[in-house]
């Protein structure tokens, strides 16, 4: 008999959350609750299974092997009984909660209906197509789907190609864009399996104060790696700059906030050199820091933005939105994807978006955000593992070092991890930083019980050094 969670919600007491907030995070309510051996031995069989048929594990699965069998709202269940808290949904692609009934109806009638069509319009398309250019800024009123986050990545440096008529781009340190050729050359990191990165790609500094690259302080430098990237422009390019494209708040390298100014500046500097300015929302868009986009935050809007983590709350799509003056340059280009934008995609995205607006979950981001990162600030003080808590509204995350020597530790930030997933919580580790990302529908009182959960496997890991 399966011990799948109900996805029906308990009785709540009145609240003045909003519906879709109140569903999930109702279910918190009896979470975590750990009452198997963990990692259990049923987790221990599947993680067995599926090593033995793949290649390429991500690190924290081999470090954490435990196996899902469901979930609902804000919380998981392995399938030996443990229940968690959910604080990274797939690296927040279902931002909704799992299971949302919402979602569920809208994909399971379209399934009825119409499944899958390539390119052709449907009603649902045009609807999709039409909530979203509410949302994006100014006139980034044109889409392409996707399937997958890479794909955008491309589908956003065809367009800079197309409508520059160049082929240079320079991104930055930390920033991560996806795993194709072009999107790794924008990407920080690569192995053997990537290769060399592609000619006419250029990384550069970003403005990451905690760790300046430069060691200068934000007080006074004036931006300065803004005026460096700007004479690497120069000496690096032969005139075919395309596109220049950055995170605005980052996701991989754990939610840096650049200082006030630096988007704009970013702005500037792609008009001077008649490249578009893309701006990757995917970990950011949709109201995960409190404004619909990052670039908001600045009152930045650039050529191209591509988003879609939770855009199908776990259904694959994703968008690039550009210009509408640039219809006629991109109309020979023919962007499109087999699976991007077909109607099962677009129906999933069309209810996330009515979610999305009717609850205020921007707004709801935003407010609950501020409490959490004010937690997260009073762990950072007091711990001698932790050198940074930031991040913008839900989009938040812990840099973790070596007590011994201040610099940032991998191996610490692993071992944080572990210890949380131990105490029920669900976060997601890269390199030393340690992403910790409610749903855009976890109650202040929900992500506020996991976060105290976070800071003690913290304390844990620090009383054991």
């Amino acid at each position: 008999m399966s011990s799948a969670i109900e996805t029906r919600a308990p009785e709540a007491s009145v609240t003045r959350d909003a519906p879709s907030v109140t569903w999930a995070s109702s279910f918190a309510k009896d979470a975590p609750a750990m009452r198997a051996p963990f990692p259990g031995p049923r987790s221990l069989e599947l993680y067995q299974r599926c090593r033995n048929r793949e290649f390429g594990a991500f690190p924290w699965v081999r470090q954490v092997p435990v196996a899902f069998e469901s979930g609902a709202g804000v919380t998981l269940q392995d399938v030996d009984g443990n229940r968690y808290i959910d604080l990274t949904h797939g690296h927040m692609g279902a931002a909704l909660g799992h299971a949302n009934p919402e979602v569920a109806d809208a994909v399971d009638h379209q399934l009825r209906t119409l499944s899958h069509l390539r390119n052709q319009p449907t009603e649902v398309r045009a609807e999709l197509q039409d909530r979203l250019a509410r949302l994006t800024p100014g006139d980034l009123n044109l889409f392409a789907f996707y399937s997958s986050g890479t794909e955008a990545a491309e589908g956003a440096m065809r367009v800079a190609r197309a409508v520059t008529g160049g082929h240079e781009f320079i991104s930055f340190y930390g920033d991560y864009h996806g795993r194709t050729s072009s999107a790794m050359g924008t990407s920080f990191g690569g192995s053997r399996m990537t290769g060399p990165r592609p000619g006419g790609y250029v990384t550069l500094p970003n403005g990451y104060c905690h760790r300046c690259e430069f060691k200068l302080t934000p007080s006074s430098c004036g931006i300065y790696c803004l005026d460096y990237a700007e004479r690497a422009i120069k000496m690096n390019s032969h005139g075919a700059l395309a596109g220049i494209i950055a995170e605005p708040i980052t996701n991989a390298s754990g939610a840096r906030v650049f200082p006030t100014g630096y988007l704009r500046r970013l702005r500037e500097i792609a008009d001077r050199f008649g490249a578009l300015l893309i701006f990757d929302e995917h970990a950011t868009g949709l109201g995960r820091t409190g404004a619909m986009w990052a670039g908001d935050h600045e009152g930045v809007i650039p050529d191209v933005i591509y988003f879609g983590k939770y855009l199908g709350n776990g259904y694959p799509i994703t968008v690039v939105a550009t210009r509408e003056d640039y219809r006629a340059k991109l109309e020979p280009e023919r962007q499109g994807s087999t699976h991007g934008g077909q109607p099962l995609a677009c129906a999933a995205a069309l209810a996330v978006v009515r979610i999305l607006e009717r609850d205020d979950l921007t707004g709801h981001a935003r407010r609950t955000g501020e409490p959490c990162l004010r937690q997260m600030k009073g762990v950072a003080a007091r711990s001698s593992i932790v050198s940074d808590a930031r991040g913008r509204g839900l989009q938040l995350a812990y840099e973790l070092a070596d007590p011994k020597t201040g610099l940032p530790s991998t191996e610490i930030a692993d071992k944080v991890y572990a210890a949380c997933v131990e105490r029920g919580v669900l976060t997601s580790p890269v390199g030393p930083n340690l992403r910790i990302s409610p749903m855009m529908v976890t109650s202040e009182s929900a992500a506020l019980k996991a976060f105290e959960l976070v800071a003690a496997a913290i304390e844990h890991v620090e009383n054991r050094l």
